[in-house]
C-alpha cells in the first residue's frame, strides 16, 4: 500500500514494527540514523517516514527539515518516549504530521500509518483537481483576438501581477458583464495565476443562497443561533481562508448580508450568527455582477465603492466578433476529449455561428457546440445540425427580442407563444431560470413549471 522507512536506533522495535506493517501489506525499511536515512531518501522514492526523536547524531526535529527538502510530499510520523508538549509543537512546525509516544502499539501506529495514506491520497486527489482547473483556465484564457477583450487581458494582467503577502491584503475586484460573458473565468483566472492557487478556490452563486440564511451560509453560525442550529458550522468564508472567494451574482445579496460582507472586507474579521467573538478570515473577495449595482436600490453604496476598486467590464460575446469562431473550436475540441468523438465544422456552420446575436453569450456558444457535437450524426456539423433560432425572433445587440404572429390566422395559440417567449427569455440569460425568472416576472418555481411543461430543456440546456 505504502513504501514506508523507519528511522529508529532500537534495532528490535524497529524490525517488529517491520513485520507488522509488513504484513499489512506495506513496503517497509529501516535505518539506525537520521543521516542513513536522508541518503536512502535522495535515491529511493517513499512515501511515509515514522522517525524517531531522540537519535544518534542528527536529531528528528533537524532530519525532518531536510526531508522538507528532498521532497516536500513526504508524510513524517514523529515517535519518541520523552515528548513535551513542547517537542510536539516544534515537531508539527517543523512539518511532522502526527506524533506518537513510545512504548509504541503496533495497532496504533498502523492506525497512523493508514491515517496518513488517507491524507495523503486526500492530497493527490485535491492537486489533480487544483492542476485540472488551472489547466482549464488557461485553455480558456488563450481565445483573445478582439480589441475589447484585449482591454481585458490588459487589466487581468495587472491584477495578476501585484504580488501582497496575504490574500486579504489584496484589493477586491469587481467583474461586470451580462449572463454567461465568463465572469466566473476571470475570477478563475486571478485565483489560479497568484501564488495562493494551491489554496480553496469558494464560488458563491448569492442569488440562490437560502432566503433568510444568506448570513449562516457565509458567515457561519453558533449552536442554538436559530431554530434548527444543533451544532456549530463555519461558513464560507471562513472555509476561503488562505484562498479567494468569489460571490457571484452579489447584486442579489441580501441588505444585511451586505453589512455584514463590508465588516468582513475592511476588518478582515467575522463574527458567527449567535457568535460573542471575532474571527480572523484571510480572504480574498472578487465579486461579478450583470446588474448596474451604482443605480440599485437594494445595494448599499459604501459596499459598492468598496468592492469597485478593481473593476474587470467584461464585454458581450456579439461585440467579440473576432473570437467567437475560435471560441466555436476550441469548445468543439474539448466536447471532442470529452466524449471520445471525432468532429468537425462545416461551412455553413461557421456562417451561421457569425450570423447570431449570441444572447446568452459564451456559456450559450459553450453548450450549443456541446450539444451538437453530441446530437449529430455525421463527423461534420451542419448549420441545420446548430438549429440555431431565427435571427428575426432573438435578441438584436442584447435588447429586447421579437415575435413573429400572424394576426391574419382565425385564431393565435397563447401556449405556443408563451413558449417561444420563455425559450427566448432562457436563451437570453444563458439558461439560468433564476435571471430568466427575474425577467419574465414570475416565481422560479412557475418557471420551472412551464419548462416541464413544454418541454422547454430539449431545446435550451437549463442551468440552476
Amino acid at each position: 500500500m505504502a513504501q514506508l522507512l523507519i528511522i529508529e536506533d532500537e534495532v528490535l522495535l524497529a524490525k517488529s514494527l517491520c513485520r507488522s506493517l509488513g504484513a499489512r501489506g506495506h513496503d517497509c525499511m529501516t535505518v539506525t540514523t537520521a543521516e542513513d536515512g536522508l541518503r536512502l531518501l535522495e535515491r529511493t522514492p517513499v512515501d511515509i517516514v515514522l522517525l524517531d526523536l531522540q537519535l544518534p547524531g542528527m536529531s528528528g526535529i533537524e532530519a525532518i527539515e531536510h526531508i522538507r527538502r528532498i521532497d516536500p510530499d513526504i508524510v513524517v510520523i514523529m515517535a519518541t518516549a520523552y515528548g513535551t508538549m513542547a517537542s510536539v509543537v516544534e515537531a508539527m512546525r517543523a512539518g511532522a504530521s502526527d506524533f506518537l509516544r513510545k512504548p509504541l502499539d503496533t495497532e496504533e501506529v498502523a492506525i497512523a500509518i493508514d491515517r496518513a495514506v488517507a491524507n495523503a491520497r486526500l492530497r493527490q486527489t485535491v492537486s489533480y483537481y487544483h492542476s485540472r482547473e488551472a489547466e482549464k483556465v488557461d485553455e480558456d484564457r488563450l481565445i483573445c483576438n478582439s480589441p475589447r477583450l484585449k482591454v481585458v487581458s490588459n487589466m487581468l494582467d495587472k491584477i495578476i501581477s501585484m504580488d501582497l503577502a496575504t490574500p486579504s491584503d489584496y484589493p477586491p475586484v469587481l467583474i461586470l458583464g451580462e449572463t454567461g460573458t465568463g465572469k466566473d473565468l476571470m475570477a478563475r483566472i486571478i485565483h489560479y495565476s497568484s501564488k495562493f492557487a494551491r489554496q480553496p478556490f469558494i464560488e458563491v452563486n448569492c442569488s440562490t443562497l437560502p432566503r433568510g440564511l444568506e448570513e449562516a451560509e457565509l458567515f457561519g453560525y453558533e449552536k442554538g443561533a436559530f431554530t434548527g442550529a444543533n451544532r456549530s458550522k463555519r461558513g464560507l468564508f471562513e472555509a476561503a481562508t488562505g484562498g479567494t472567494i468569489f460571490l457571484n451574482e452579489i447584486g442579489e445579496l441580501m441588505l444585511e448580508a451586505q453589512v455584514k460582507l463590508l465588516t468582513v472586507i475592511e476588518r478582515k474579521t467575522l463574527r458567527r450568527l449567535g457568535g460573542l467573538k471575532d474571527i480572523a478570515v484571510d480572504v480574498r473577495v472578487i465579486a461579478a455582477t450583470n446588474r448596474d449595482l451604482k443605480d440599485r436600490a437594494q445595494f448599499r453604496g459604501d459596499l459598492y465603492h468598496r468592492l469597485n476598486h478593481l473593476t474587470i467590464e467584461v464585454p458581450p460575446l456579439r461585440e467579440r466578433a473576432e473570437d467567437i469562431l475560435s471560441l466555436a473550436e476550441l469548445f468543439l475540441k474539448q466536447s471532442c476529449l470529452k466524449f471520445n468523438i471525432e468532429r468537425s465544422f462545416g461551412d455553413d456552420a461557421g456562417q451561421a455561428i457569425l450570423s447570431y446575436n449570441w444572447p446568452g453569450n459564451v456559456r450559450e456558444l459553450r453548450q450549443l457546440i456541446e450539444r451538437s457535437a453530441i446530437l449529430t450524426k455525421d463527423k461534420i456539423i451542419t448549420a441545420d445540425d446548430l438549429n440555431l433560432p431565427s435571427r428575426k425572433r432573438e435578441a438584436m445587440g442584447g435588447g429586447d427580442f421579437t415575435l413573429a404572429l400572424d394576426l391574419s390566422s382565425d385564431s393565435i395559440d397563447l401556449e405556443a407563444v408563451e413558449k417561444e417567449i420563455i425559450i427566448a427569455t432562457l436563451r437570453h440569460c444563458g439558461g439560468n431560470v433564476s435571471e430568466a425568472a427575474r425577467k419574465l416576472k414570475i416565481g422560479r418555481e412557475a418557471l420551472r413549471y412551464r419548462i416541464t411543461k413544454y418541454a422547454i430543456a430539449k431545446q435550451v440546456d437549463i442551468i440552476g
